[in-house]
């Protein structure tokens, strides 16, 4: 990515959306207040779509008050897994709106930490599922996209300790893993410590031991992104 690259993203495939259009939050008072109720939508993105293969660096719509990437990047992003690029576009220099889960839903975490894709409104005169207040497509931090989560179950005010989504390191572009291993002294012990407990193993039937030293590592690696750890442009990038 440029900007010393920070981005890296990943998604799974949903099933196919209506067109997206961005969401007026609420104001600054409201903001500040803690509000987070969805309001009304704004008009569809107008900003020209990033180039294939770099990550946004910019909103869609830079007058919209969620900034989200350009619409043809979501659509490639959300096509597979991306969890590379999804590290980047988790980096604190980049602009795009962040929201939690108010609730577990499905494999969803209670107070995971998202981001912003796109907002659905509610069909005019069509029939009204939930709560009628739209919907959210959200870009989690093991590079998988949930589609259509209810706008209700999603807030934008922090809560004290947000979770996040379970790392896949052996996801994560050879070029980033050197990038965060070299600059993160947590990082590159926990690595160490996972490849002596876990002996190679990705998933499946591991120890608990294992399992501790991978939680580990994925913490680690969050911390390092969320302390603007730099990491390099990839060849995986959607």
């Amino acid at each position: 990515m440029a900007i010393a690259w920070l981005t890296i993203v990943a998604c799974g495939a949903g099933a196919p959306t209506p067109v997206a259009t961005t969401q007026r939050m609420p104001d600054a008072a409201s903001q500040a207040a803690g509000a987070s109720t969805p309001v009304s939508p704004e008009a569809p993105e107008t900003a020209p779509a990033s180039t294939e293969g770099r990550p946004p660096l910019a909103c869609a719509d830079p007058k919209a008050s969620l900034c989200t990437p350009p619409a043809s990047f979501v659509e490639r992003l959300c096509a597979k897994p991306h969890q590379s690029a999804a590290l980047g576009l988790f980096a604190p220099s980049m602009p795009f709106t962040r929201a939690y889960l108010r609730g577990r839903l499905d494999e969803l975490l209670a107070d995971e930490e998202v981001l912003v894709l796109r907002f659905h409104a509610p069909q005019k005169g069509g029939i009204v599922v939930g709560s009628g207040a739209g919907t959210y497509d959200l870009l989690r931090w093991d590079g998988t996209c949930s589609m259509g989560i209810e706008a209700e179950t999603v807030t934008r005010s922090r809560p004290p300790r947000p979770r996040t989504a379970h790392i896949q390191w052996h996801r994560v572009a050879t070029q980033a893993q050197d990038a965060l291993i070299a600059a993160s002294d947590e990082v590159k012990r926990a690595h160490s410590k996972r490849g002596k407990e876990c002996r190679g193993a990705m998933s499946g039937d591991v120890s608990l031991a294992c399992q501790k030293a991978d939680d580990a590592l994925v913490s680690a690696i969050v911390l390092a992104v969320r302390s603007g750890v730099a990491l390099p442009e990839t060849d995986d990038m959607p």
